[in-house]
């Protein structure tokens, strides 16, 4: 028997771990949901705390009339006896006796009451400390969490643009080789060109020191000066 019940402990708990990863993954909601029931639980602790503040009141009112009528009474029993009136001083001794304990009695319950005032008051200022705290955590989670998204969202968005970026420089690449195609075809055909018209060979020369046979004006003006030089001079 003992291996079918770890058999049926193994199934609840193999029915529990789906629970769990829900909660899990839905914290964050719950937590929230959570804090707006402790709001709504909050004030409804501050109506019934409102209910008995009002009360308390209310009784301290009635004492406070009590006590005002039970000094009446009592001049008017003293006025009584020094009339000469003894039944009448009974009869309003006997109200007073029992309208004091009756006041008695009400300030009891007004002290009884001021008591749990304050307890109520306590308990609803650690309540709304403790949620502040608990909002705090609840907002510093749910910022780790999107930032958690963001970073995430930003990698896949990185290696995009470094695949971008290496397209980028491939065609990049490409280009250049065939502006370096078109440069030497262009050098290629001035070459030919040059072939063509005897340039080529003019440069070569050129660049020998050897003279091409064609003229150029510094040549032109030294063959000037070389014949102003050599002529006769027609000075008598």
């Amino acid at each position: 028997m003992t291996i079918w019940r770890k058999v049926g402990t193994l199934f609840r708990a193999g029915a529990q771990e789906p629970l769990e990863h829900l909660v899990d993954a839905n914290a964050l909601r719950i937590m929230e949901q959570e804090l707006r029931d402790t709001d709504q639980a909050m004030l409804r602790a501050k109506r019934e705390l409102a209910c008995l503040m009002a009360t308390g009141k209310e009784l301290q009112r009635s004492n406070q009339q009590l006590a005002e009528e039970l000094a009446q009474r009592e001049q008017q029993a003293a006025q009584a006896l020094a009339k000469g009136e003894a039944g009448l001083a009974y009869e309003l001794a006997e109200w007073i006796a029992a309208h004091e304990n009756q006041l008695l009695q009400q300030r009891q319950q007004a002290e009884h009451l001021a008591r749990q005032e304050e307890s109520l008051r306590q308990q609803l200022r650690d309540a709304a400390r403790s949620q502040q705290q608990y909002r705090r955590e609840w907002q510093l989670a749910r910022a780790n969490r999107n930032a958690e998204q963001v970073v995430r969202n930003l990698g896949g968005h990185t290696q995009g643009l470094h695949a971008q970026l290496g397209d980028l420089a491939s065609s990049l690449e490409r280009i250049r080789q065939q502006q370096h195609r078109f440069g030497d075809i262009d050098n290629a055909l001035r070459e030919l060109q040059q072939e063509d018209d005897g340039s080529a060979m003019d440069n070569r020369l050129q660049r020998a020191g050897i003279c091409s046979g064609k003229s150029n004006a510094d040549q032109v003006l030294a063959r000037l000066r070389g014949q102003s030089v050599g002529a006769p001079s027609t000075t008598p």
